[in-house]
């Protein structure tokens, strides 16, 4: 049985090899299970074209595990709990900016994954008020606002009108009643640090997923110590078939198997166990606003120093808490450095 500890995180990082090959261990069990039993049918039915094969991914196999036992001896602490029980529901709005592909050639170097959370009794009051920004600056209460729009001063955001109303927009959205939680990857710097795979064996090859898995942590640790212990459903902008399917695998996957640092009972306490897809058309409210704190945050990461278009207001919805390794509940920087320390604050 693991040690309870305290769920500090320098406890459940010292562990965390430990438990991923406990895990890996586990399944390498059924694996070599099943070859054993496949070399019983093998003799029982008196076949002998696979005799060596089968031997020899047996015999790969039980070393393979043998490794495993030994790497899964060390001290495994017990990942963290909520402190709280479900109370209340959110809705959290997933949306994102740059490119996810490490080896990509787009110039612009961060990938943000952006997580808007509304308390559901809040919800109404937020959407009739961006409605109704909408309507009055814009022109219509139905109009589609996305990023690159403001950045490539395109429809009301360009021509001698268009200062204005982005000066409009910054002043509302930091009027606006919402929390956020963004994941940053500086593709370069991470690169650098990691080259092109995965960070370690408990997390996703796909830096999309593993993203998620690092945004997912946060938000969960969020509805339990800001919201009440709020149960939140997952809201995400379609991607497209492929990858609102690897998505959806994913955030079902932490249901199952949780992360090294937050055990799976609390993602399903916290978290209703489907995302529900939407696309631009569906005009939602929460997911224009995930897309709007996106950039600005990515923005800053790509050069701490500088002072993005809308990076003030959106530093100010960013979930405090000092529950992370590095940083407040509301940021999480990959890959780390020292030049992000007290970025929020700037």
């Amino acid at each position: 049985m693991a040690p309870k500890g305290t769920g500090d995180p320098v406890e459940l990082e010292a562990s965390r090899d430990p438990r991923v090959a406990a895990q890996r261990r586990g399944k390498l069990e059924q694996h070599l299970a099943a070859l054993r039993r496949a070399e019983d049918l093998r003799v029982e039915g008196g076949g002998d074209e696979d005799e060596a094969t089968l031997r020899n991914l047996i015999s790969r196999a039980e070393s393979q595990l043998r490794t495993l036992q030994r790497q899964a001896g060390g001290t495994v602490f017990s990942r963290r709990r909520p402190k709280k029980q479900a109370a209340g529901s959110c809705r959290v709005f997933l949306d994102e900016c740059g490119s996810h592909d490490l080896a990509s050639s787009d110039p612009y170097p961060v990938f943000a994954l952006s997580a808007v959370i509304v308390l559901d009794d809040g919800y109404t009051n937020l959407d009739v008020r961006w409605q109704g920004w909408k309507a009055q600056v814009l022109g219509q209460h139905d109009a589609i606002v996305h990023e690159p729009m403001i950045r490539n001063k395109l429809g009301p955001f360009g021509g001698p009108g268009g200062p204005a109303v982005v000066e409009s927009l910054r002043r509302e959205l930091g009027d606006l009643d919402f929390t956020a939680i963004v994941c940053a990857v500086h593709r370069i710097n991470y690169v650098a640090a990691h080259g092109v795979s995965r960070l370690d064996e408990s997390l996703p090859a796909h830096t999309y997923l593993m993203t998620l898995d690092f945004l997912a942590e946060r938000i969960v640790l969020a509805l339990d110590s800001v919201f009440g212990g709020a149960r939140a459903q997952l809201v995400a902008e379609s991607r497209g078939p492929k990858e609102d399917a690897l998505l959806q695998y994913e955030f079902a996957r932490l249901h199952l198997d949780g992360t090294s640092y937050i055990a799976p009972g609390w993602f399903r306490q916290q978290l209703e166990p489907g995302v529900v897809f939407q696309t631009k058309k569906a005009n939602s409210t929460g997911l224009q606003l995930a897309d709007l704190i996106a950039r600005p945050v990515a923005d800053k990461v790509g050069d701490p120093t500088s002072d993005p278009p809308r990076w003030q207001e959106a530093r100010a919805k960013l979930c405090a808490g000092q529950e992370t390794k590095h940083s407040i509940l509301g940021l999480k920087v990959l890959p780390w450095l020292d030049e992000y320390e007290d970025l929020w604050k700037s």
